[in-house]
């Protein structure tokens, strides 16, 4: 890896993880789901990056994909367990990284042990492991303390400007899978749930984060515009819906994306539920494939 590459990626890392650390203080019952993803999208910025996706804030047995919605309401309730997932770029060169924070001492034992596997699975993670490999000991790990993976929600490789591409990471044990590689970095991302639950999920009906596919003349002059609009600022990272209402007015908004994910020139990323609405931990770093192991980028 080139050294401009390793130092965007660090310096990234580094900032990423300040703002989780913020997170962590800044989450508690009664705030607004809006002000946190907000105050932490700013804070990445006045640090010196851009976010890589909108902060997600995921409560309880939504594991993943929510954000604030323009004029959102919410606020974090008392007795949950929230997941902030924060992503961080220089250049085009990303990290991911996540935290749960529990809000109920009931639930503390899911964080603590989506922490201890990823602790576990970094110890594993070196050139030529199989992917597999490091799901299996995300998977054992969890098991010994009676609670199950979520099976379908995996760690990925990350490239320039791409959260998710290549080669994924379980959080299953399997046989096959790929080898990592060195100098290939990944997000390693446990995510943890609670014996009874089915341990997979499911796409809500609802979807606030987007990204682009390609670009293409549109005959309205809006969409056009629009689509411009979304290339030029954030390429093919994800996008949130309230961060272009600075473009058009809210109604107008909604029927534009509605036309551009029509057309195909954007997808967008459902909220992701656990399926049997049971609590779901996780937590995540991203890291570099090193000679005799990896570097955390986000510790």
């Amino acid at each position: 890896m080139y050294e401009d590459a390793l130092s965007a990626y660090r310096r990234a890392g580094r900032i990423a993880a300040e703002v989780r650390r913020q997170a962590s203080g800044l989450v508690r019952p009664g705030v607004l789901l809006a002000e946190v993803c907000e105050m932490l999208e700013g804070r990445i910025k006045s640090l010196g990056a851009q976010p890589a996706f909108p902060i997600n804030v995921c409560v309880d047995e939504i594991a993943a994909h929510d954000t604030a919605s323009v004029d959102d309401n919410r606020e974090i309730p008392n007795g949950s367990l929230v997941k902030v997932d924060i992503g961080a770029h220089v250049e085009g060169y990303l990290v991911d990284t996540a935290v749960t924070i529990s809000l109920n001492r009931e639930l503390d034992h899911l964080k603590e042990v989506a922490e201890e596997a990823l602790r576990k699975a970094l110890r594993s993670v070196r050139p030529k492991v199989r992917a597999g490999e490091v799901g299996g000991v995300i998977e054992s790990t969890i098991e010994s303390y009676g609670l199950i993976p979520v099976k379908n929600l995996s760690g990925h490789q990350i490239s320039r400007f791409t959260v998710h591409t290549g080669k994924s990471i379980p959080n299953v044990r399997t046989s096959l899978g790929p080898k990592l590689g060195l100098g290939e970095v990944y997000a390693v991302e446990p995510f943890v749930t609670t014996a009874d639950a089915a341990g997979e999920i499911e796409g809500g009906s609802r979807a606030e984060i987007y990204r682009m596919i390609k670009e293409r003349y549109l005959e309205d002059r809006d969409a056009r515009e629009l689509l411009s609009s979304i290339s030029r600022d954030y390429k093919t990272l994800p996008f949130a819906r309230r961060w272009l209402t600075r473009c058009l007015e809210k109604d107008r908004l909604n029927d534009v994306l509605n036309d551009l994910i029509s057309s195909r020139c954007i997808a967008q990323f459902p909220v992701l539920v656990e399926r049997t609405q049971k609590p779901v931990a996780q937590a995540e770093h991203t890291v570099l494939i090193r000679e005799n192991g990896c570097e955390i980028l986000t510790e």
